[in-house]
C-alpha cells in the first residue's frame, strides 16, 4: 500500500470491502466517490483494487473461495483448495493456509457435526459478569 502513492488513499479507505462476502457485494448501486471523482459500485471499486495487484488479487479469490466453502460445508473442495500450491498469494495467506492445513481434520469435524459450545460460552461470559 505505502509503495503506490497515487492509490494510497484509496486502498487506506476502502480496504474492508476487500474483506465483504462476495456474494454481498453490492454492483447494482452507484454512489459518487470523492477518491475516484466519479459513481461507482462497490463491485467496481473491488475491481479497481483487485487491478493494482496480482498478489492482492490471487489472495482475495483464494479468501473467498475459502469463505465460501465454509459456508455451504464443502469439505472435500476446501481441502482441494488449501492442498493446492498457491504461489502467487501473500506471505500473510501463506500463514493461513498454512494454519487451516495444521487444523484440517477439526475443520472437518466442524463441518460434519453441527454441534457448538457457544451456549456454554455464553453461560460462562454471564457468570463472569
Amino acid at each position: 500500500m505505502n509503495q503506490d502513492k497515487n492509490n494510497y488513499n484509496k486502498l487506506k479507505k476502502y480496504w474492508k470491502l476487500l474483506l465483504k462476502d462476495a456474494s454481498n457485494v453490492d454492483s447494482s448501486t452507484y454512489k459518487y466517490h470523492r477518491s475516484f471523482k466519479r459513481l461507482m459500485s462497490e463491485y467496481d471499486i473491488i475491481a479497481y483494487l483487485l487491478d493494482l495487484d496480482p498478489q492482492l488479487k490471487a489472495s482475495y479469490l483464494l479468501y473467498n473461495k475459502i469463505r465460501y466453502y465454509l459456508k455451504t460445508k464443502d469439505f472435500n473442495s476446501l481441502n482441494a483448495l488449501v492442498s493446492s500450491s498457491n504461489d502467487n498469494i501473500s506471505d500473510c495467506m501463506r500463514t493461513s493456509i498454512k494454519t487451516i492445513k495444521k487444523y484440517i481434520s477439526y475443520i472437518a469435524n466442524t463441518l460434519e457435526y453441527g454441534f457448538t459450545n457457544g451456549t456454554l460460552e455464553g453461560i460462562n461470559n454471564k457468570i463472569k459478569v
